[in-house]
């Protein structure tokens, strides 16, 4: 993948997802030659442009995997698909982790090997020493099902760049937002109640779980502009926190959120909404990508903020596919 887009072939897992819609519309823009691995019976299969290539492929199905592959021969691999929350340890293993095996074993056969970008997280970090920001330096000590396989999922993806089967690179990702979020994330959550509430269709009480936590946000368009600039200049073997360096309270979220309606709107605390491992502070530090790529985040967290509920107000109308 060269540093300046020229018509390189890219590859993106997950394409339908929140991270891929807004990482394909990235790479479109940067006139890439795009190949969208779909999901059988995805949905949203429909939502891209005629001349971004669609094949089907489920990780699970190594041999459907192979085959995109090398239909596609890409010059780089974004790997998006994955779980991205819960508490089934046994299902989060098999996607998050054979199903990025499956991946990384496919494209091992391709030559020249293409650079690999896989979308790390803030939850491999688990519990901090202290409210310092956390550099890539830190131990990993995850408490979560979900950040025990996305812990397991980086070292098996850097090992194939220690080994130099594969180039591979990993961004670590913290908590993010903007249009298209879905409701399985905060801003999401809220912002589609929110939604509902305006329009009458739900009584203007907001589902909320803990609120005392630090998060560190960042706007989803930030993010993948950061995975598409370790793509072109990130060193293969290592991982990349991406994120905003600034702590945000829940609760200030989500009374930030509550100010983009304007009317009286009562907090309630859902116990589903909890999460049982859930821990106090998770800011990062991004220097290591700011020196390796240049990168820094642009957009403003009240922008995100208003973006992500404008979304969900056009998607109760429009649905799911809403344009991001």
């Amino acid at each position: 993948m060269t540093t300046e887009a020229s018509g390189d072939r890219v590859f993106v897992t997950g394409a339908t997802g929140f991270i891929g819609r807004h990482l394909v519309a990235l790479l479109l823009g940067q006139n890439y030659q795009v190949t969208a691995l779909i999901m059988p019976h995805d949905p949203l299969a429909g939502i891209f442009p005629e001349h971004v290539q669609r094949l089907v492929g489920d990780l699970t199905n190594p041999a459907s995997v192979s085959r995109a592959l090398h239909e596609a021969v890409p010059d780089c691999i974004f790997h998006l698909a994955g779980l991205a929350h819960g508490q089934d340890l046994r299902q989060l293993l098999e996607i998050n982790i054979l199903g990025t095996q499956t991946l990384l074993e496919s494209a091992t056969s391709l030559s020249p090997p293409p650079r690999i970008v896989l979308p790390g997280s803030a939850s491999e970090y688990g519990l901090l020493n202290g409210n310092i920001p956390v550099t890539e330096t830190a131990c990993l000590r995850p408490v979560s099902a979900y950040g025990i396989s996305k812990a397991a999922q980086t070292l098996l993806g850097l090992s194939y760049a220690h080994r130099r089967q594969l180039p591979v690179m990993v961004g670590r990702i913290f908590n993010l937002t903007g249009p298209g979020e879905p409701t399985s994330m905060l801003c999401g959550s809220v912002a589609a109640q929110l939604a509902a509430i305006e329009v009458g269709e739900q009584p203007p009480t907001l589902g909320v779980g803990n609120l005392s936590p630090i998060r560190d946000y960042l706007d989803v368009r930030d993010v993948v502009r950061a995975l598409w600039r370790l793509a072109l200049h990130g060193s293969p073997g290592e991982a990349y926190n991406i994120c905003s360096g600034e702590g945000r309270q829940i609760a200030v979220v989500v009374w930030q959120m509550l100010e983009l309606l304007p009317r009286s709107v009562t907090l309630k605390t859902d116990p589903e909404r909890h999460r049982p491992a859930d821990i106090p502070y998770c800011v990062g530090n991004s220097h290591h990508l700011h020196v390796a790529t240049g990168w820094q985040p642009e957009i403003p967290f009240e922008e995100s903020l208003q973006r992500t509920f404008a979304w969900w107000r056009r998607a109760r109308v429009t649905g799911l596919a809403t344009p991001i």
